[in-house]
């Protein structure tokens, strides 16, 4: 099977560089060919770009991290990667999900492509708002494979409940990094599911938050899910008045 391939570093800082908005209005994206490289230990899935929906983000990204469940963490932090997807395999899907460039809607512009196509960093922030890498990571961060084949992904299905969770509530943390803090947390919510069933942004901003500011008197890395499951219980209270 056919190697997955990436863009040269410098191709893609071109790339960034020189955003003609009108190749992005087409259902596909030119390119210099010369200009990749590949991963010689990840195989490309046949026809990824049909397979995924933009009307569901959550099947969407347990779809994407199947195909790319070999990827190594180092390797899921390569914007080279993340880019190619955007712009060639899975430019079809990100021109169906992302449509306003496509349509010619103002807000697609050269900010709305740098936003959704590119990456700002290798930050895991940026990686987390990423079209393609934050769904990837939303999963690798909530899969938890002591549930068995079948409820593996229920925690992940909790992450992707509202949009704006896996990409800026809890990407805009260092907690957000800490695969035992993410489980941690959707375990909390999860087995105190009618403290969340109204207000569900506001309680989950508050409650990373509230992590946020014990991380910093305490090592958060060092820490499993029990631990956060437990600091959780002590605002318990304060989480119900909002």
């Amino acid at each position: 099977m056919a190697k997955q391939l990436i863009f040269k570093e410098k191709y893609v800082a071109k790339l960034k560089e020189n955003i003609n908005v009108e190749f992005f209005r087409s259902m596909e994206f030119v390119y210099d060919k010369k200009q990749v490289l590949m991963l010689p230990n990840i195989e490309i899935t046949p026809d990824l770009a049909n397979k995924l929906k933009p009307d569901n983000d959550f099947e969407t990204a347990v779809k994407l991290f199947e195909a790319f469940k070999n990827l190594e963490p180092i390797q899921a932090s390569d914007e080279r990667l993340w880019v190619y997807l955007a712009l060639v395999d899975l430019f079809p899907y990100m021109q169906k999900r992302w449509s306003a460039v496509y349509k010619g809607e103002n807000k697609g512009n050269k900010e709305y492509i740098l936003e959704h196509w590119f990456l700002s960093s290798s930050a895991q922030s940026s990686l987390l708002r990423h079209a393609l890498a934050g769904l990837w990571w939303a999963v690798y961060l909530s899969i938890d494979e002591t549930r068995g084949e079948e409820n593996k992904y229920d925690l992940t299905k909790i992450l992707f409940r509202q949009l704006d969770f896996p990409t800026r509530t809890l990407g805009t943390y260092k907690l957000g990094r800490h695969k035992e803090a993410v489980i941690g947390i959707l375990e909390f919510i999860e087995e105190n599911e009618d403290l969340f069933k109204s207000k569900f942004e506001d309680k989950s901003r508050f409650i990373t938050k509230h992590l946020n500011i014990v991380g910093g008197v305490k090592p958060l890395a060092y820490y499993d899910r029990s631990f956060f499951k437990s600091e959780l219980e002590k605002v318990k209270e304060l989480i119900s008045m909002i």
